[in-house]
């Protein structure tokens, strides 16, 4: 290894793939047309004194409205681009006093910004297609990246200035259009919640020029509804839980005429953000400061001092400091007194109801309140909520967002384009980009499934061929049966389930499973009868819950009597995120005692039952040791020689509704034989949001020693797939997990190997987070879904001839439009120096082939999964530490599941730990 790169370098295509069907695709992709010598400035923006959020979006535009930034494009954030330069000087500086949106001059007491433009930078547009349109060899366009990104500034710029289209950052936009003619976009998800249709855009390089990739996508947003309609939809029990959701909402005040600008004639809401609920705080340094009674109190029960009553108050506020008196206001309004909101709103807008249960919010800040009812709200529409959806919510979200592939083609090229405002704008037209009509089509190839290989009744070899991306398993065995050793089950009753089986039945049904089991060639004869009894659980009573879901396995891990139990077959009454936590994390942290949950009324049932049987079988050999399913050795490619480990690494980040101050999971699995069958891991607890894996090089060590232990002998080869990295940060892995692998062998390996260049390495990325979708052409090539067919692969078209990546969609997608996933070499040290043999043309061939096969053997499933398996386990052993975490990472969801660290202080490692006799095994599949 002394003579590799520390970081590496990103390799070059070694050539397009060859093997597979020859087919046409659509993407989703639009031709951008680029005229010759386009050159466009970027103006670096600066603001005094700083200002953030919405107010910063309006300085920017009344910036715009200045003559000289006549068709600019900005991202009203913190740049502004132009064709050339523009007619100012090089220290362009404005005084923009702020105004809102239907003032008409700027108020007395109103900020004004001091707004520079530096940093002029001209990129030339027409260089960079051309460098795209070679094909010869070199450096990197080194301003790209900035070319793109002024571009995607300049498509961006029409739908987030638009009113009628709301955004969520640079690139996703929604019509907030609430015409009949838009209602197929809108799906209500109740609880005050609505998913929106929207669209994804963003400037893409490709061999040949630029292209604008367009995609469908939905985004969750807050009913544009009356607050007093919203509260009961909410839930205003919990006030706390009510004021996160309702903080900065932005909010039209009903009960006063909109605002109209006499230079325009034009009308403008009166818009108010939610700072807070009343809270008994509020005022503290008033001479009178408001009475509220408790937080989140009602009308009746909020008081504030009026000294005066202003014909146009906006709300229920106290007066300014040295403010008294009455100016216009009624008669009867009593002045120099407490008075409740109820009351002020019954007297000066009779007629206007007020419920009194309806808490009061706060529009103006803790210092200077300012209430309102929740029946003079109104929210405005396009308002994202970030907190995490309600598994019926999230059924209905899946439901609206599931469509056929032709359905998304025909949304994208109708009202995504409308939406985006693509050809004609008077803004593309001034930098004189246009793009084409419809979708490109691209070249791709459907690779041959592989067959797999189980073993018969008589345990002789036996291959099936997989048909659309699946086979059946009935009547034959595993590749290679496990021993359970002493084993029971568990049966969870709860009182909200109105399915309750007879212990005589369950037992009978577990003894038929047993017995499937034993025909699979699992050696499952350890079944320990009687189980214990039922455990009865009371819905929502999750600490309760707990206590009863510890104290069984308590019972088993102590069992003096029985041997203890090494699996545990776990019959729920139905799924429950809070019960299927408790059981994994006592189970697999505490306990060490293995687990598979199932629902009770699918295991019981008749109907498939045996199929029912089949899926739990795959884990529990998994899970015990075996090998569900091999590949012919020849299409394993450099895995057969068994010198090669396989790493799949991934990281789960606090998701919105986390605790401040949640941990980033690293999540490390790797193959130990040269069948892929098992994947024992190695995981850490790192800072929040941080996607590097701060401690690889001990997990990268712990896993070379185990395949070590295992083969006898070290690896030669590491093929790494990393999972859940972006573009930009394929250049940290490189930078800052390469050196921390290379470390780890130095520490695992003999100073010879090392010096040698052994191990060799490669890294590919891998992604599903991306934006690309293909489409048929031709019916001949779709499945019965709509599709592409499974093996469809793509790495022409809208790939950059110089990086070496494609798309992969090895599976069948049942419903809704498959997404491929995006493969990405950053590094390879190991396929570039192997002779290519037939039938691969090249080294694309051989790393498209093997990924294509790898994605055949995800052991928990009969079917090609859409991830490569050591990212997609890498995924699921995340999944599995957020469920031991959950305190953490959805203390919304599990506000009493209990975890490994239910203190205060964050969790660490330490409060994570898998008992030995599990560890290198596949806990948690």
């Amino acid at each position: 290894m002394a003579n590799l790169s520390v970081t590496g370098q990103m390799p070059p295509r070694p050539g397009h793939g060859t093997l597979g069907k020859k087919i046409l695709v659509y993407a989703n992709y639009f031709q951008l047309n680029v005229p010759k010598d386009l050159s466009l400035t970027r103006y670096s923006v600066e603001i005094s004194p700083e200002v953030k959020g919405k107010k910063l979006g309006r300085v920017f535009q009344l910036l715009l409205e200045l003559p000289v930034f006549n068709g600019v494009a900005s991202d009203l954030r913190s740049m502004i681009v132009s064709r050339g330069q523009l007619s100012i000087p090089n220290d362009f500086s404005v005084q923009i006093p702020y105004m809102a949106e239907g003032q008409d001059e700027p108020l007395e007491r109103a900020i004004t910004y001091t707004v520079r433009l530096v940093t002029p930078l001209t990129f030339s547009v027409s260089n960079l297609v051309n460098y795209l349109s070679s094909v010869t060899p070199g450096a990197d366009f080194v301003q790209k990246a900035e070319i793109i990104q002024v571009l995607n500034v300049l498509f961006g710029h029409y739908p987030q200035a638009h009113s009628g289209v709301v955004s969520i950052g640079q690139n996703r936009h929604f019509s907030t259009d609430r015409s009949q003619q838009n209602a197929h976009n809108i799906r209500n998800l109740s609880g005050g919640l609505e998913a929106l249709r929207g669209y994804f855009q963003s400037v893409r390089p490709a061999t040949g020029g630029l292209l604008l990739n367009v995609n469908v996508t939905h985004g969750v947003f807050f009913e544009p509804i009356s607050l007093a309609l919203l509260f009961p939809k909410l839930g205003t029990g919990n006030k706390i839980t009510l004021k996160q959701k309702l903080k900065l909402v932005r909010v039209q005040v009903t009960h006063l005429p909109a605002k109209v600008s006499k230079k325009t004639g034009g009308s403008f809401p009166r818009v108010k953000t939610i700072f807070d609920l009343a809270h008994p705080q509020d005022g503290r340094t008033e001479t009178h400061p408001p009475k509220v009674a408790t937080f989140g109190a009602g009308p009746k029960e909020v008081q504030f001092w009026l000294s005066e009553v202003p014909p146009a108050a906006v709300g229920a506020k106290p007066p300014a400091k040295g403010k008294t008196g009455q100016k216009g206001g009624a008669p009867s309004m009593p002045i120099n007194q407490y008075i409740s909101v109820f009351d002020y709103f019954r007297r000066k807008y009779p007629q206007i109801p007020l419920s009194e249960r309806n808490p009061v919010i706060n529009v103006g800040n803790r210092d200077n309140p300012n209430y309102l009812p929740a029946e003079v709200c109104q929210v405005l529409p396009g308002q994202t909520i970030k907190r995490r959806l309600s598994p019926e919510q999230t059924q209905v979200m899946i439901t609206f967002a599931c469509r056929k592939p032709f359905e998304n083609a025909d949304s994208i090229v109708g009202d995504g384009k409308a939406v985006l405002g693509i050809n004609p704008t008077a803004n593309s037209k001034a930098f004189g980009l246009t793009v084409g009509t419809s979708l490109i089509t691209v070249a791709a190839r459907v690779l041959a499934a592989p067959q797999i290989k189980y073993r018969n009744a008589q345990s002789r070899e036996h291959n099936v061929n997989p048909r659309n991306g699946s086979w059946n398993m009935a009547d034959i065995k595993f590749q290679t049966g496990s021993n359970l050793g002493p084993w029971t089950y568990l049966y969870f009753r709860s009182n909200r389930s109105r399915d309750r089986f007879g212990e005589d039945d369950l037992r009978s049904t577990v003894v038929r499973f047993r017995d499937f089991l034993g025909r699979s060639g699992i050696n499952a004869g350890g079944l320990i009868l009687p189980s214990p009894p039922p455990i009865d659980l009371v819905d929502g009573q999750e600490g309760q819950n707990d206590t009863k879901i510890k104290n069984i396995f308590r019972i088993l891990y102590d069992a003096a009597k029985n041997p203890r139990p090494r699996f545990v077959l776990c019959v729920l009454p139905f799924n429950d995120v809070a019960i299927y936590n408790s059981i994994k994390t006592v189970a697999d942290t505490k306990a060490g005692i293995h687990t598979i949950c199932v629902v009770g009324q699918k295991f019981m049932k008749d109907q498939r039952q045996e199929q029912y049987f089949g899926n739990i079988s795959l884990k529990f050999n998994l899970k015990a040791g075996g090998v569900n399913q091999t590949l012919d050795p020849a299409k394993m490619g450099i895995i057969a020689e068994g010198k090669t480990i396989v790493v799949g690494i991934d990281v789960t980040h606090p998701s919105p509704g986390s605790k401040d101050g949640a941990p980033s999971v690293a999540a490390v699995v790797a193959s130990i034989d040269k069948v892929l069958a098992q994947w024992p891991c190695r995981f850490s607890i790192q800072e929040g949001r941080k996607e590097m894996v701060a401690a690889l090089e001990g997990m990268i060590l712990s896993l070379l020693k185990l395949f070590e232990k295992r083969n006898g002998k070290l690896p030669e080869n590491i093929l790494v797939y990393r999972d859940g990295v972006s573009e930009g940060q394929y250049q940290q892995v490189l930078d800052l997990e390469l050196p921390l692998i290379r470390n780890a062998c130095r520490q695992a390996y003999p100073a010879t190997a090392t010096k040698q260049g052994f191990p060799k390495i490669t890294i590919v990325i891998c992604g599903k987070r991306h934006h690309t979708r293909f489409y048929p052409v031709a019916e001949a090539n779709a499945d019965r879904s709509s599709n592409c067919e499974p093996g469809t692969v793509v790495d022409r078209g809208v790939t950059e001839v110089r990086n070496w990546d494609f798309f992969l969609q090895p599976h069948a997608c049942l419903q809704g439009t498959a997404r491929s996933c995006h493969y990405y070499v950053i590094l390879d040290e190991i396929f570039r120096d192997r002779p290519v043999k037939p039938p691969h043309a090249n080294t694309a061939d051989a790393l498209e082939e093997l990924t294509n096969n790898m994605c055949h053997l995800f052991g928990r499933a009969t079917k090609a999964v859409s991830l490569c398996p050591p990212a997609y386990y890498a995924d699921l052993l995340c999944t599995r530490l957020r469920c031991y975490l959950a305190d953490q990472f959805d203390p919304s969801d599990n506000s009493a599941t209990p975890s490994v660290a239910s203190g205060t202080a964050p969790p660490t490692l330490f409060d994570v730990q898998i008992p030995e006799n599990m560890r290198d095994t596949m806990f948690y599949i």
